[in-house]
């Protein structure tokens, strides 16, 4: 039967159905529309009903995909030939393309710091942005680290730090630390008290699945970077955060794309010239890492020497972590450290 006001309610019953059932490769017919109020909605509406608020639908822009038909009957009142528009194969445009979505929702797949219910629940409201042929694949995708040591906090947290960043104020954190029983335990003062932070938070950013906190902490003149899945305690305070030009390394500004490359797997600290040697056909590994921000010189015996500007930190433990193929020649005291490093581990191994 027809409810009371259906003629208005029917509109966005049709907008409903076209976005649920719909999509470029599968259109619905007018008569497909009136079943499925039917079925869905215990609505009963005639086709003129169903072709009018079509029209509306289309006229307002929420319905673009449509194929028109026109047929010509004779009028039984007057005996005249008359021409009708038919509307038909009609579909809902998502606002996400597939490709898109997919995107989107392997960024999620393969993110370390959201909790596992979370990212598994905006993955299926992310699946639900397109047709339901795409929502019914979502069905075979599976998120990964399900059993990975999680914050539950996480969105709250990300939550805190925005507002604080976006309002200029400081925050104060509690930061822990994994134990062997895989849960987040407090950093602790010498008697045994909770440790307590005061930072001033900048930007958040995502770097190798992981969000992280550039901020400073505020008894130290230099930036640094946080763990945000390993904040637990986090509260706004009223104090206005430090400028960022008082902070080393960002009296210019933070310029967040050279800073992501400057500071790989985001270690802090300043960066600095620095020079290493890769074979020519092993370039794609530092483009990989650094992007455009290398300067590349053919050392013609097929290997090339790189320059850029990066933290020592970041550069020694990116340098370890390839160590069969790259080889830092400068700074000198950069050089010395990884042979440091490289002397432990041979150690470890019984190999000193």
């Amino acid at each position: 039967m027809l409810i009371d006001g259906g003629k208005k309610i029917s509109i966005l019953y049709i907008l409903n159905i076209l976005k649920k059932y719909t999509d470029m490769n599968h259109p619905m017919t007018q008569q497909q529309i009136m079943e499925k109020l039917q079925s869905d909605y215990d609505m009963t509406v005639d086709r003129g009903t169903v072709k009018s608020n079509v029209m509306d639908l289309i006229d307002a822009g929420f319905v673009t995909g449509y194929r028109t038909i026109t047929r010509s009957s004779v009028n039984r009142k007057t005996g005249e030939r008359e021409d009708s528009t038919i509307y038909t194969d009609l579909y809902y445009e998502h606002d996400f393309a597939e490709p898109e979505l997919h995107m989107l929702i392997d960024g999620l797949l393969f993110s370390r710091s959201v909790p596992y219910k979370p990212r598994k629940d905006l993955i299926e409201k992310l699946g639900s942005l397109s047709g339901p042929y795409f929502s019914q694949r979502m069905k075979h995708v599976h998120s990964m680290n399900a059993d990975a040591p999680q914050n539950k906090d996480l969105f709250l947290i990300i939550e805190v730090l925005d507002e604080a960043i976006a309002e200029g104020k400081q925050v104060e954190i509690v930061y822990g630390r994994y134990g062997t029983d895989l849960q987040l335990h407090a950093s602790l003062n010498e008697d045994g008290t909770e440790k307590k932070q005061l930072l001033n938070p900048y930007q958040l950013v995502a770097s190798d699945g992981r969000y992280y906190l550039i901020c400073n902490k505020d008894n130290y003149s230099n930036v640094a970077n946080y763990r945000v899945d390993r904040i637990m305690k986090i509260q706004k305070l009223d104090s206005p955060a430090k400028p960022g030009n008082q902070v080393a390394g960002l009296e210019d500004g933070l310029k967040l794309q050279d800073y992501v490359y400057q500071h790989v797997n985001m270690f802090s600290g300043k960066p600095e010239k620095t020079e290493f040697i890769i074979r020519k056909k092993d370039v794609g590994l530092v483009v990989d890492f650094f992007g455009k921000h290398v300067s590349f010189f053919d050392r013609g015996d097929g290997t090339v020497s790189c320059h850029m500007k990066v933290s020592r930190e970041a550069m020694k433990k990116w340098a370890l972590q390839f160590a069969r193929d790259v080889r830092v020649v400068a700074p000198e005291s950069l050089v010395e450290e990884i042979r440091a490093e490289i002397r432990q581990i041979n150690e470890n191994y019984g190999l000193l």
